[in-house]
């Protein structure tokens, strides 16, 4: 896939270093259940279990400018004409961020789940306080409700808020896309 400035591939076993660097950082790993001291076998465990499951992808966030990855995406529950969850994303250097490279990420990521695997629901959780939120909201996600302690780190129970979009409703705002699939 390519946007304005990205290429989004499928991640390759190469990517697991920059993730694992990425993942150990409080900048990345604040908001989702990631531990925060997870080693480099955890983080190659994860790529593989993903990477073996027909119902997961991973991706890698790419700057065209530079060609050099600046970002993860992991989708999971994929079920064929029916649904999938934006398990993960993230921009791994906090520079880079607020330059709309997540927006173009998640815009490149709903045009393959509606328009190229014809889903129905697209849906995702983020913890409570992420600022993420607002670019969900942004982009047209919707509230369905708060998951209580539905996750787990560090020992530590987290509240997460559960959001989605539906294919009608992405049909609706974004009838006339820039984003390319290939």
């Amino acid at each position: 896939m390519e946007t304005k400035d990205l290429i989004i591939r499928n991640s390759i076993w190469d990517d697991i270093d920059i993730f694992y660097k990425w993942e150990l950082t409080s900048e990345v790993n604040e908001f989702f259940s990631i531990s925060e001291n997870q080693s480099y076998e955890m983080v190659a465990r994860t790529y593989i279990h993903y990477d073996d499951n027909p119902n997961q992808r991973q991706y890698t966030i790419v700057l065209k400018e530079t060609r050099k990855p600046i970002g993860r995406i992991i989708l999971g529950d994929l079920i064929e004409d029916w649904k999938v969850e934006v398990f993960r994303i993230y921009i791994g250097n906090p520079a880079l961020r607020n330059k709309g490279y997540g927006r173009q990420a998640m815009e490149a990521i709903m045009k393959l789940c509606f328009e190229e695997w014809n889903l129905e629901r697209v849906y995702l959780d983020h913890y409570t306080g992420n600022p993420a939120s607002f670019l969900y909201q942004s982009l047209g996600f919707k509230y369905e409700g708060v998951l209580r302690n539905n996750c787990r780190k560090n020992g530590k129970f987290y509240n997460v808020h559960l959001m989605s979009m539906l294919k009608d409703e992405y049909v609706q705002k974004y009838q006339h896309s820039n984003v390319k699939c290939k």
